[in-house]
C-alpha cells in the first residue's frame, strides 16, 4: 500500500469522530428538551450543564477534526537528519584548592 493511500483511509477513519461528535451534540440537546419538556421549573439549573455538554462534545469532534487534517497533510516522508558529532578533547583543567573552613566570630 502506498503512503498517500494510508494517509487518506487514515484521515477518513479519524473523521468518523466528527460524525460521532455530531451525535453526541443531538443526544446532548434531546435530553436537555426531554428534561426541560418532563419538568420546566427545572430547565433554568439545568442550562449550564447543557452548555458543558455541548461543548465536551464539540471539542471531541474538532480533536477528532485536527487529527484527520494533521494525518491528511502531513509530510509523506521525514528527511533524515544529519547527526553532526563533536569530538571533545581532553583538557587539563586546574584542580580547585580546599578553602579552609572559618567559624563564625561570636
Amino acid at each position: 500500500m502506498d503512503l498517500a493511500s494510508a494517509q487518506v483511509i487514515g484521515a477518513g477513519i479519524a473523521a468518523i469522530g466528527i460524525g460521532v461528535a455530531a451525535s453526541g451534540v443531538g443526544n446532548v440537546f434531546a435530553s436537555f428538551l426531554e428534561g426541560a419538556l418532563r419538568n420546566p421549573s427545572a430547565a433554568d439549573g439545568q442550562q449550564g450543564r447543557l452548555f458543558i455538554g455541548f461543548a465536551a462534545a464539540e471539542l471531541l469532534g474538532l480533536i477528532a477534526f485536527a487529527v484527520a487534517m494533521m494525518i491528511l497533510y502531513a509530510p509523506p516522508e521525514a528527511t533524515p537528519v544529519e547527526a553532526v558529532v563533536v569530538e571533545a578533547a581532553a583538557v587539563d583543567a586546574p584542580v580547585a584548592e580546599e578553602a579552609a573552613v572559618v567559624a563564625p566570630a561570636e
